[in-house]
């Protein structure tokens, strides 16, 4: 039997999807989803933590099973808000942030603005603001989403999404999950107030206000927030240490669960020599 979804409704009346699963004695791990995706994203993923941590995964607005307001886009800053007064109502006190690409952007915006909050984050696709060029991708993406549909857009923003040897062999299964995330019964606005809501985005100047432990991973084939320019956001972040992970692209914790959530648990149990405050 599925387990039935669950909700929370904020302040302002919107609706977010949520689910709370793992080690109920364990210390708090949320999940941010990346952008145009769901909790599924964290399938892989889950089985290597629950046994030791609290996990809390959910859907921002317009993503998955959440309300999707027809008032956009959707900003990074408003989605952090969100999830902050979410984590108020279900009581998540001093969790690490795991945030994948638009999810490491919710989640630089939550650590900048409650310094104190957070145990830490291992933040993966984490650039430090969207520039010219990633600006000129989003909205090609959204004219691709508004002429041709959810395979249309998952067609521009794949080879820059996924390592070459898991694009070739998990091509056909990745378009048919993107399909089912993006399309069918859901609302068009939601996606495409999601891809507007970032651009422009730029967190640069108040990233030296994060106190936490962070640990950035990168894809050394991400072509689309390549090493460089998540190198950014470490180097402004005060002790951070930043990772390249090789044979992989964009979404590491897509691309090898077992590995990521491998890496997340040596982090969390400060295993790495040298490392911490």
């Amino acid at each position: 039997m599925r387990t039935q979804p669950t909700f929370a409704t904020l302040a302002s009346g919107l609706k977010l999807h949520y689910r709370v699963q793992g080690n109920p004695e364990g210390p708090w791990v949320v999940l941010l989803n990346g952008l145009l995706s769901d909790t599924t994203m964290w399938a892989g993923v889950l089985p290597g933590l629950a046994d030791r941590y609290r996990i809390l995964t959910f859907d921002s607005r317009g993503q998955g099973k959440s309300d999707a307001p027809l008032e956009g886009p959707y900003p990074t800053a408003l989605l952090a808000q969100e999830a902050w007064e979410l984590f108020g109502l279900l009581k998540v006190e001093r969790p690490w942030l795991m945030g994948l690409s638009n999810g490491s952007a919710m989640s630089l915006e939550l650590l900048t603005a409650h310094p104190e909050a957070f145990a830490g984050a291992v933040l993966t696709s984490a650039m430090c603001r969207f520039d010219f060029a990633m600006n000129l991708k989003a909205e090609h993406w959204a004219r691709c989403l508004e002429v041709g549909g959810p395979l249309m857009q998952f067609d521009a923003v794949a080879p820059f999404l996924w390592g070459d040897g898991f694009l070739e062999a998990r091509h056909g299964v990745l378009r048919a999950y993107h399909q089912v995330v993006t399309g069918g019964d859901k609302p068009m606005h939601g996606n495409l107030h999601q891809i507007r809501g970032i651009q422009g985005w730029d967190i640069r100047e108040r990233l030296e206000a994060i106190q936490a432990p962070v640990l950035l991973l990168c894809g050394a084939e991400d072509l689309l927030t390549p090493p460089w320019k998540c190198l950014e956001t470490a180097r402004r972040i005060p002790g951070s240490r930043f990772e390249v992970v090789p044979d992989i692209g964009h979404a590491y914790p897509v691309e090898n669960p077992k590995k990521y959530a491998a890496r997340i648990r040596r982090f969390l149990d400060k295993d790495d020599a040298g490392f911490g405050r």
